[in-house]
């Protein structure tokens, strides 16, 4: 049984709590960007991983300011997870958190620019970087920073199938919207929202995996073995040469069919 966290923006006051204690229990670097309004930082980076964004939309009722929450949404079935060439995203299978290692990234953009929710980010020196769902705070119990902190109860955490029933209750309650549900094939990061999420800014994400297009999942191959190849390689000398040829195909064919992949992904997005 996997894990999720609830994000109810009808009780959130932008206060930014959940932000402060993402970046001080990950020690993430302060940023500083200029802008017209009222948010520091503007967008999610390597070293921002949550972003909560406040937006004024005018209605029936006058003018009013909706807050929405921007972070990783952890997908069931994650397109990250299975584009990677070096396998340096993985999903948890008791927590379903999905986890970059910095460490072993090669810089090739690939999760960048096929998730469906705009989320990794990458930095030079640094790798890709993004929400870990606090892996290592639920590994000793403990629920994720930025629910702990939330000062409102504007964040929950618990067993994704207790939490969509909240979700939806809640949903019902207040005549909200629900984003994350069937997101790409469902999420473990569920939101009841104000007001519908295209008009916050949340992308228009496909109600199915995306890590089940057929390009996709080409590429997820190559992409198997070219990491096969290079464990193979580390661990055979005898077997060095054939190897580093081998990778060398794999790289070639894994380009290709990227290209394929970016294309059909935006296709279906």
């Amino acid at each position: 049984m996997v894990n999720a966290i609830l994000y109810d923006a009808s009780k959130c006051i932008g206060c930014r709590a959940c932000q402060v204690a993402c970046k001080r229990w990950n020690e993430l670097e302060a940023e500083y960007t200029e802008g017209s309004d009222y948010k520091n930082t503007q967008e999610l980076t390597a070293s921002t991983w949550n972003v909560i964004k406040y937006v004024g939309i005018e209605g029936d009722e006058g003018f009013k300011l909706h807050f929405v929450s921007f972070r990783c949404m952890h997908c069931l079935d994650p397109v990250c997870v299975a584009i990677c060439p070096v396998r340096a995203i993985e999903r948890d299978p008791e927590t379903g958190a999905v986890v970059t290692h910095s460490e072993r990234c090669v810089g090739c953009l690939m999760c960048v620019n096929v998730c469906p929710f705009h989320v990794p980010k990458f930095e030079r020196g640094v790798g890709t970087r993004k929400c870990t769902m606090c892996i290592d705070r639920q590994s000793v119990g403990y629920e994720p920073a930025c629910v702990h902190t939330c000062p409102t109860g504007a964040l929950m955490f618990g067993e994704r199938e207790e939490i969509v029933r909240t979700a939806q209750a809640r949903a019902n309650e207040i005549g909200g919207y629900l984003y994350g549900l069937e997101e790409a094939g469902g999420t473990c990061v569920i939101m009841v929202l104000t007001a519908p999420p295209e008009q916050l800014g949340l992308p228009n994400v496909e109600k199915r995996s995306y890590a089940e297009v057929e390009a996709v999942r080409e590429v997820s191959e190559v992409a198997s073995v070219i990491h096969e190849t290079s464990e193979m390689s580390k661990s055979s000398g005898g077997l060095l040469l054939a190897a580093g040829l081998a990778v060398v195909g794999g790289l070639v064919a894994f380009k290709t069919k990227r290209k394929q992949a970016l294309k059909a992904t935006k296709n279906e997005g």
